[in-house]
């Protein structure tokens, strides 16, 4: 069954139930995932919602870092199948994983911005912060500017909050841009803080640093 589910095979699913429906449950593989879980995360929406008639309760089943049947969905930004799980059960927005992340906090991180949109208008207070990381810091991080303007559209005050390390996202955003040409341990990522605008490491100086090599640049190719 866990085959014929990540390979989005509906009537294989349905005869195998059939057969031995105790396999519809039952976990397997490195991450101890379902056939619920495998459809989800190759983006199979016919298999998930027959899983889901045949047995209601199995997107409480988690894998073994604690990711949730949303979680998955939301890495890979399978929208539609976002929509059917939040229609099938509203309080897997506010499960976390092992990592202690949302289903919108990995959204954020990994652009999907219809996603992000989705996640936030099912519950317009979804945002929250978690060792004082939040989706914004993931999505700047990463370098995803069409999430950071979504998120601040909706939560202008996420962009004056601070992480573990002291930065705010225009830091983490700054620092992604240079991170090739600039590298920090993490050590010096955790040491460092935005106290000062012009500071060496401030957002500002990063920021006019890249700048500065793409005009080097520019010049150098003309």
């Amino acid at each position: 069954m866990h085959e014929a589910a990540r390979e989005g095979h509906v009537s294989i699913v349905a005869s195998l139930f059939a057969s031995n429906p105790s396999w519809v449950n039952c976990p397997a593989g490195f991450f101890s995932e379902t056939p619920l879980h495998l459809a989800v995360s190759n983006g199979h929406d016919e298999v998930v919602a027959l899983l889901l008639a045949l047995s209601p309760q199995s997107y409480e089943i988690r894998a073994s870092d604690k990711r949730t049947v949303l979680h998955l969905a939301a890495t890979r930004g399978h929208d539609k199948i976002v929509a059917r799980l939040l229609a099938h059960s509203p309080g897997l927005l506010n499960a976390v994983d092992s990592n202690d992340r949302t289903a919108l906090y990995i959204a954020a991180s990994k652009g999907h911005e219809a996603t992000v949109v989705q996640l936030l208008n099912h519950n317009p207070n979804l945002i929250d912060v978690r060792n004082n990381t939040t989706p914004l810091h993931a999505a700047a991080t990463h370098g995803h500017a069409n999430v950071v303007s979504v998120l601040l559209a909706r939560h202008p005050s996420l962009a004056d909050v601070a992480d573990y390390a002291g930065m705010i996202p225009l830091f983490c955003a700054a620092q992604s841009l240079v991170a090739d040409l600039f590298p920090l341990t993490p050590a010096q990522v955790i040491s460092i803080r935005s106290s000062s605008p012009f500071s060496l490491f401030s957002p500002l100086s990063l920021l006019l640093f890249f700048c500065f090599f793409c005009l080097q640049f520019k010049r150098s190719t003309n």
